[in-house]
């Protein structure tokens, strides 16, 4: 089911949330702020009345029914100023005894009735239309009366709903003015601060697999969007290099390939411009038959490799005892070795890790077949096994002529060969150690070369001992010689 925002822009969602969320925020911090004025404004009318209530008990006597203040005796008559607080005293029978405030009684159309006797009491009443008085009513005890008489405290009364009011409009005025600038200024931030992702879409939209030159435009490598143009770059810099090397490999792979057809061709064009003798058609057919197993064999290679970089080949890991499966590799190709008076020298101890056997095997099996294919008649190819608490390194050294420090960096390219002429010559196609590498990434190991001293080649293959992570991050590994 599709939500509402769905069909919104980016910038429209986080205008719409922006706006909603500022009103929440806004709205509720307005309710506080009118109950916290509201019960303000209400607390100081009360405190003063208990304040002048202190004052009045301080200052008022009662003598021989006499009401005295400050100790002197005020008359009926008497001017009764604001500098003095206003009451009232109220007999145990609910008889007036004395008012004291500024106004005269004629001109006040109603006066105070009397207040409940007994307890306490805060009242709001009109003494004129436009004049209310805001009381405190309290007991008072009076020495030499047996019941308590009333006392009552007054004040203007100053309505706290007038002000309330105006604050209440102009928070009612002033809260859809509020949201509707934080909406339009969330959707222009918004809209300025997406401004490069429009860029960045508008030069996607230019990347094609003719054109994979262009990039997105990074104006900011710190945000988010600059990290993520800077990913996507990387990206696309890998693309582009895979969209290279599999132009090279198809290039390499056409040229490798049209030399056995071409070959058997003219084998086949020779063969046929006269009449020859069996012996001789023996020799152009066996001629066709050894190009042919050389095209078979070199398209087996491809689809080798094809099948180690596509991480296609299914790994079964078990324990393997690796200085026995060196050893089984080294006597199997033991009589290529002794076909060339080369001698193999293995130096391991009983060792274990846990990998594909299989995939092992094969990586171990093409630098060994290197190995014996490059060093010189009569010398030793030397196969080592080394351990330490995390991995394993086997390490095949050959007595070769090396490979120069320009050619290192492209050893375990497709079709690569130092010396193209010699590969030919031995039945190399380049692709050994590029199938090698596929299968160490496979086994989350790694392939490092090493000149040897004072000659030769060292290659290293280089596993974990126990099984690779879940989350397919590399293992740590020692510090060696350069990965190829």
């Amino acid at each position: 089911m599709s939500r509402w925002w769905q069909p919104l822009t980016l910038r429209s969602r986080l205008a719409v949330w922006y706006g909603l969320g500022g009103t929440l925020l806004l709205a509720g911090f307005s309710a506080t702020l009118y109950l916290y004025v509201a019960r303000e404004m209400a607390q100081p009318l009360g405190y003063q009345l208990r304040q002048d209530l202190a004052t009045v008990k301080e200052r008022l006597s009662i003598e021989d029914g006499r009401v005295l203040w400050d100790g002197r005796s005020r008359g009926v008559r008497a001017q009764w100023t604001t500098d003095y607080p206003w009451f009232e005293l109220w007999d145990e029978h609910g008889k007036l005894v004395r008012r004291f405030w500024p106004f005269a009684e004629n001109r006040t159309p109603q006066v105070p009735v009397a207040p409940s006797p007994g307890r306490e009491t805060i009242a709001v009443f009109n003494v004129a239309p436009d004049l209310r008085i805001r009381s405190l009513a309290t007991p008072l005890e009076i020495p030499g009366q047996q019941a308590p008489w009333m006392i009552r405290l007054m004040r203007v009364h100053v309505p706290a709903t007038d002000p309330l009011g105006a604050l209440g409009l102009i928070i009612v005025i002033a809260l859809p003015i509020v949201v509707a600038m934080l909406v339009v200024g969330g959707y222009v931030i918004t809209r300025r601060w997406l401004t490069p992702l429009d860029h960045m879409v508008a030069e996607a939209n230019r990347i094609t697999a003719e054109d994979f030159s262009r990039r997105l435009p990074v104006v900011n490598p710190h945000d988010e969007l600059g990290r993520l143009a800077t990913v996507f770059n990387e990206t696309l810099d890998r693309l582009e290099s895979s969209f290279d090397a599999l132009d090279r490999f198809v290039a390499d792979a056409s040229h490798e390939l049209r030399t056995p057809l071409t070959t058997l061709r003219s084998v086949g064009e020779v063969g046929l411009r006269r009449s020859r003798t069996p012996d001789e058609y023996r020799e152009i057919i066996g001629s066709m038959l050894e190009e042919s197993q050389r095209l078979q064999l070199l398209i087996h290679r491809l689809l080798e490799l094809a099948t180690a970089e596509g991480g296609a080949p299914e790994v079964h890991r078990a324990e393997v005892q690796v200085d026995e499966l060196v050893r089984t590799v080294v006597s199997e190709l033991g009589i290529l070795a002794e076909a060339r008076s080369q001698t193999i020298t293995v130096q391991a101890g009983p060792s274990r890790t846990v990998t594909d056997p299989v995939l092992l095997r094969q990586a171990l099996q093409n630098l060994i077949d290197n190995a014996i294919k490059y060093g010189p008649a009569e010398s030793t190819i030397r196969v080592s096994v080394r351990e330490w608490s995390d991995q394993l390194e086997i390490a095949v050294a050959d007595d070769g002529p090396g490979i120069s420090v320009e050619n290192r960096e492209h050893l375990t390219e497709r079709f690569f060969r130092p010396d193209r002429a010699r590969g030919r010559e031995s039945g190399g196609f380049g692709l050994g150690l590029s199938i090698t590498k596929a299968y160490m990434r496979v086994l989350n190991g790694r392939l490092t070369y090493e000149p040897g001293t004072p000659r030769g080649s060292i290659f290293r293959l280089t596993l974990p001992k126990s099984p690779a992570p879940e989350d397919g991050s590399d293992p740590a590994m020692p510090s060696s010689p350069a990965t190829v």
